[in-house]
C-alpha cells in the first residue's frame, strides 16, 4: 500500500498546540489524498466569516486556521470547513467544488480512521472526519482514505470539550488546526513536544537573566559585544554604576575617619563661612563700643 504522511498541530480550548499525523492511503484513493495533502499544504490562513453584512474576500483554500465544528463523543470529530467555520462550506481544489467517491474499499472499523464527510453520492469538498470507534455504519457512503498514525490521546481529548446543541464546541472551547502540513513535521511524539517548548521556555529564561545581569553589571555588558542592551542603556547604567561606588567609598572612608576631596573642600567652605561670620560679629561689636565713648564724650 502507497501511503502519504500529512500533519496537524491543533489547539485544543486554547492549550499548548500538539501534534496529529496522519498516513494516506495514495494508491486506493490518490485523487481524495491529493485534494487533502494539497490544502494541508496550502499557504495563507483560512480567516472565520464576520458576522456584520460586509462583504468578505472569497476564502483561501487551506485547513490552517480552520476549526473542528463538528463533535460527536464516541463517533467522529469533524473539520474542514474553510469558508463558513460551520459545516456549510469548503471546496475541493479540483475545477468542481465537489468530486466523485472513488473508493469504498477502506472501512470504518476502528478509531482514528480519516474520511471524507459529504451531503450524499458524489459531493466530497474540503470536509473531513476522524473516526472515535467503530462506525461500520458508515462503509460505502463515506470515502476512507487514511488513518491517524500519532496524536490519538490528542484526537480524543477533542471529543471532551463542552459543545452547544449543534454538537459545535462553545467560543471558550474552540478546536483550531494552528498549522499543517505534508509530512511528519519536527517532532516524533508528544513527549518531544513537550520537551522542546520546555527548552525553549528554558532558553528564553537564560536570556531573560543575561538581560539583568546586562543591566546591573554595565562592565559585563561593555565587554560582550552581543549583549542585548542597547549603548544609550549601557551608558546610562555605568554612570549609575560609577556614582554608588563612589558613594560606597566616600561611607567606608567616613568610618575609617578619612575623607575625601570633595568632602573637604566642604568642610573647608564651612569654616570658611562661619569665620567671616565671626568677624562681621566682632565689627559690628567694635562699631557700637565706638558710638558708646563718643557719645559719653
Amino acid at each position: 500500500m502507497s501511503c502519504r504522511s500529512t500533519v496537524m498541530v491543533i489547539s485544543v480550548a486554547g492549550s499548548p498546540p500538539e501534534t496529529v499525523i496522519f498516513e494516506l492511503d495514495t494508491a486506493t484513493c490518490p485523487r481524495t489524498s491529493h485534494n487533502f495533502a494539497s490544502l494541508c499544504a496550502s499557504p495563507g490562513k483560512a480567516a472565520r466569516p464576520s458576522r456584520t453584512n460586509v462583504t468578505m474576500p472569497r476564502a483561501v483554500p487551506t485547513y490552517r486556521n480552520t476549526e473542528f465544528h463538528r463533535v460527536k463523543p464516541g463517533f467522529i470529530v469533524q473539520g474542514g470547513d474553510y469558508d463558513n467555520f460551520d459545516g456549510t462550506g469548503g471546496r475541493s481544489i479540483y475545477s468542481t467544488s465537489t468530486f466523485e467517491d472513488e473508493s469504498f474499499a477502506n472501512n470504518h472499523h476502528t478509531e482514528g480512521i480519516l474520511s471524507m464527510a459529504n451531503r450524499g453520492k458524489a459531493t466530497n469538498g474540503s470536509q473531513f472526519f476522524i473516526t472515535l470507534g467503530n462506525a461500520s455504519h458508515l462503509d460505502g457512503k463515506h470515502v476512507a482514505f487514511g488513518r491517524v498514525v500519532h496524536g490519538m490521546d490528542l484526537v480524543r481529548l477533542m471529543a471532551s470539550v463542552e459543545t452547544d446543541e449543534k454538537d459545535r464546541p462553545i467560543s471558550m472551547q474552540r478546536i483550531v488546526v494552528v498549522d499543517c502540513g505534508i509530512g511528519k513535521g519536527n517532532v516524533n511524539s508528544k513527549e518531544g513536544d513537550r520537551k522542546s517548548e520546555g527548552k525553549n521556555t528554558k532558553k528564553e529564561k537564560r536570556g531573560m537573566k543575561h538581560n539583568e545581569r546586562g543591566r546591573s553589571n554595565p562592565s559585563s555588558s561593555d565587554s560582550s559585544s552581543s549583549g542585548s542592551t542597547s549603548s544609550y542603556h549601557r551608558h546610562r547604567s555605568s554612570k549609575k554604576h560609577k556614582k554608588r561606588k563612589r558613594e560606597r567609598s566616600s561611607s567606608r572612608s567616613r568610618d575609617r575617619g578619612h575623607y575625601s576631596s570633595d568632602e573637604r573642600h566642604r568642610s573647608s567652605h564651612k569654616k570658611r563661612k562661619s569665620s567671616k561670620k565671626k568677624h562681621r560679629h566682632r565689627e559690628r561689636d567694635y562699631d557700637r563700643k565706638r558710638r558708646r565713648r563718643s557719645r559719653s564724650r
